[in-house]
């Protein structure tokens, strides 16, 4: 069973080798379901991490 990461646009589980698209932000790397979601998380990352990226796991 692959592990998968949530992608931060829609919240859709992604497998990251199977993934439409990747994008690195602050030294963490994020994996999306489309190509779609990529571009949005691209114009604005702050928008989609939210908390997530004031309190990193």
């Amino acid at each position: 069973m692959s592990t998968t990461s949530k992608d931060p646009v829609c919240g859709m589980d992604v497998v990251p080798e199977t993934a439409a698209g990747k994008s690195e932000y602050n030294g963490q790397t994020y994996y999306f379901c489309s190509l779609g979601c990529k571009k949005a998380f691209d114009e604005n990352p702050e928008k989609y991490l939210g908390k997530e990226a004031e309190h990193p796991n």
